[in-house]
């Protein structure tokens, strides 16, 4: 009971956090999006507790617009009693945040670190990583923030789930950034399959990075080719995704060369899954390559035309 309690706070504080966000100008939430980026790898670093907490105030009180995030979100929690949560919850709120774990293990309230900055430093402690995680996510999926997507890309390549991933890799997902846009499509499937063949190249990478954006994923597309042969990336729960596209003509086929050497990509940057996309079909060499290993996905034409008529999930 406690853990679903506790659960339901920490989903009330993101959505805080995120909603007071959002309510910033475009740049200045490119800045909390960096800040909470820095947050949390304070509070995953081994610091001493007192430390994490010098750090992570002096990150918030030394921008001007984060001091006002910060602030919006302690009024929020000072008003927790006229929220929208479930009653158990504003009862066991006071007495949980009370308990957040400060210097030498003992607890205390919330008021020991001091005033509106106080409340948002010992906040993010009681979220921690994968809460600051949560945050950053919920305002990246914002669409106004879309037009700032090569500085939140630059945020989203420190998270600890690509931390597996080179540094070669990681520079070329920061390379020419493209926002997932889906292009208004036919309805009648031949007419679609003649619209995705006749597609610009860059637009049918964006197009068919957007049905990951719409799973609820950070993607993007790549304008400029990289020696992965990568053209979209996507942050999984479990990892990279790394997707390949290929506008081809309906009998150019992918073979098994261009299979073999996408799984060394995905294998090599120890990727959670790789999609190689086409408007063709693969030969069953290439069929055949990608089946000896669980992390290659092959959507052809037929696939791509079925994700356009029931929205995939990854």
């Amino acid at each position: 009971m406690f853990d679903a309690i506790k659960g339901s706070i920490k989903e009330w504080l993101v959505a805080r956090f995120a909603s007071a966000i959002k309510r910033t100008r475009a740049e200045d939430r490119v800045l909390a999006i960096r800040w909470l980026s820095e947050s949390r790898t304070v509070i995953a670093s081994d610091l001493s507790p007192t430390e994490k907490l010098k750090k992570l105030n002096s990150l918030m009180s030394a921008r001007t617009a984060i001091v006002a995030v910060a602030k919006n979100v302690s009024e929020a929690v000072s008003n927790y009693r006229s929220s929208d949560l479930p009653l158990s919850v504003k009862i066991a709120l006071p007495a949980t945040l009370a308990a957040i774990p400060l210097v030498g293990g003992q607890a205390a309230g919330i008021a020991v670190f001091g005033g509106a900055l106080g409340v948002p430093v010992l906040l993010l402690i009681f979220l921690g990583t994968a809460g600051i995680t949560s945050i950053i996510e919920a305002v990246v999926t914002t669409p106004e923030v879309r037009p700032h997507i090569a500085e939140i890309i630059d945020v989203i390549v420190q998270d600890e789930r690509l931390r597996r991933a080179s540094a070669q890799m990681k520079a070329a997902m920061r390379e020419q950034p493209m926002d997932p846009t889906r292009f208004a499509t036919p309805p009648e499937e031949m007419a679609l399959r003649a619209y995705l063949l006749n597609m610009d190249p860059c637009q049918f990478e964006r197009h068919t990075m957007s049905f990951f954006d719409a799973a609820g994923l950070n993607a993007w597309a790549t304008r400029k080719s990289n020696d992965f042969g990568v053209d979209g990336f996507a942050v999984h729960s479990e990892g990279l995704v790394v997707v390949q596209c290929k506008r081809n003509a309906s009998g150019n086929k992918i073979g098994r060369p261009t299979i073999q050497q996408f799984k060394g990509v995905v294998e090599e940057q120890n990727a959670h899954r790789g999609y190689v996309v086409t408007t063709s079909t693969f030969t069953d060499e290439a069929v055949e390559s990608a089946a000896l290993s669980e992390k290659i996905v092959l959507v052809d034409m037929e696939a791509l035309v079925m994700w356009h008529e029931d929205a995939p999930m990854f």
